[in-house]
């Protein structure tokens, strides 16, 4: 967070990440707090079929799940933090689902704009800004930037890329 204060003349309209277990979040959290920007919202965006933060926010309690069947593997987690939940009790944290479709979408996307290569599991934050109407209106209505936390490259190849795009369907 010390370089979102260095960088921003003010705090940022939210914090898109994708969301597993709930570790990246509950750090970013953190540090939101740190920086005395607790109204910040973060926006916690995974994947239907590794979504267990949105399931237990419905549930009001943790939510394991059977198994992942989401592409984004290296984004699930059976089962979200507690401390994750609490944290959404008492700040804003709000929940995005996508599809693995919508999420290789966005890989595809942010390859092309900006010449780097990312997992599923980050397209599914990065689907929060290349999908329409993926990103909260409470968001979208705040001012300041949007911070996008970019994470999830080291295990993905051109070829792997080619082939969630067909397996999916996804264009670009």
């Amino acid at each position: 967070m010390e370089e979102l204060t260095r960088q921003l003349p003010g705090p940022p309209a939210a914090v898109v990440l994708s969301v597993g277990g709930g570790g990246l979040a509950n750090g970013v959290i953190q540090g939101l707090d740190a920086a005395g920007w607790s109204e910040v919202p973060v926006v916690a965006m995974e994947t239907e079929g590794a979504d267990c933060f949105s399931q237990a926010l419905r549930a009001g309690k943790p939510v394991s799940l059977d198994n992942i069947t989401s592409l984004a593997k290296t984004l699930g987690a059976l089962q979200v933090s507690e401390r994750l939940l609490q944290s959404a009790q008492t700040r804003p944290v709000l929940s995005g689902v996508v599809s693995d479709r919508e999420a290789v979408h966005a890989c595809l996307r942010y390859a092309a704009d900006h010449r780097q290569l990312v997992e599923p599991s980050c397209g599914a934050a990065l689907a929060a800004v290349y999908c329409p109407g993926r990103l909260p209106a409470a968001v979208v209505a705040r001012p300041g930037p949007l911070v996008v936390v970019i994470c999830g490259g080291s295990g993905v190849s051109p070829q792997m890329l080619l082939q969630w795009q067909a397996e999916t369907g996804a264009q670009l």
